[in-house]
């Protein structure tokens, strides 16, 4: 099966196009280097940095141990452009007419480059579709929320929204409760590689992937970045600290089993 990955640059997405080359090799990888956004001047208060810092240490800290781990691409064709919409990038797909892309860490494809492809797209969403969709990290939503039954990962068939194409599976991620922030987010990170692989793995292997759609399972939630705020923050580091596990479900939810 002919194969392209349309990766961010971050060190979690080199780690993951390493597993998926190993699961079924890449034909070409197609790095996507995101300018930055242009800066808001924002004032905020010492708690709101304090917080801030907390959960952005757990997160850098996390890209280094991939960092050390997977210290350079797989060794496959590659190509670098500033968007997941790039003509040139497009075209390149058009041109090598692969089976499968997938999709990871990336801006919002639009309608147009989707149906420009002209092949089918997978995309990994760090998240449990539809219950937490979005950004800028599910997984401290999840924590501000103090719904951890809801931190894991989805694999989709992506359409133009966010986080809201069809699923083909959806999983809790395996945790014990007792997980600092650096080992939560390692361990969301090393599950959502493992689903995408065994996803990928039946996919080649002849299976018929689900594809359930997500209002079939609940309206869900929507959370945007700029709705991550201080507020958000406290939630999210008190409930780590002083709520954190177990897991059960507050409410019933649907997963999307694989098998």
């Amino acid at each position: 099966m002919k194969i392209i990955a349309v990766f961010g640059e971050a060190s979690n997405q080199r780690a993951l196009a390493h597993r998926l080359h190993r699961t079924s090799p890449l034909a070409h990888v197609a790095r996507i280097q995101l300018r930055p956004k242009g800066k808001r001047r924002v004032v905020r208060s010492l708690v709101s940095l304090t917080l801030a810092r907390a959960l952005r240490s757990a997160w850098t800290r996390m890209l280094r141990h991939y960092d050390v781990a997977y210290p350079g691409w797989p060794e496959v064709s590659q190509s670098v452009h500033s968007s997941a919409n790039d003509d040139e990038l497009v075209e390149l797909v058009a041109r090598e007419r692969p089976e499968l892309v997938l999709v990871s860490g990336t801006d919002l494809l639009t309608k147009r480059t989707l149906e420009r492809f002209g092949t089918r797209v997978l995309n990994l969403h760090t998240g449990i579709s539809p219950y937490i969709r979005g950004g800028p990290n599910c997984t401290n939503w999840a924590l501000a929320l103090g719904e951890f039954d809801l931190i894991g990962n989805t694999i989709m068939w992506i359409d133009p929204g966010i986080d809201s194409g069809a699923i083909v599976t959806t999983e809790r991620t395996p945790l014990t409760g007792r997980e600092t922030l650096l080992e939560l987010h390692i361990k969301v990170m090393d599950h959502a590689h493992d689903l995408y692989c065994r996803a990928l793995g039946a996919l080649v292997a002849g299976r018929t992937l689900p594809s359930v759609q997500q209002a079939d399972i609940g309206k869900g939630r929507l959370f945007l970045t700029r709705e991550w705020k201080s507020t958000a923050m406290l939630r999210a580091v008190l409930n780590h600290r002083f709520r954190y596990g177990p897991f059960a479900s507050r409410e019933a939810i649907r997963l999307v089993p694989l098998d």
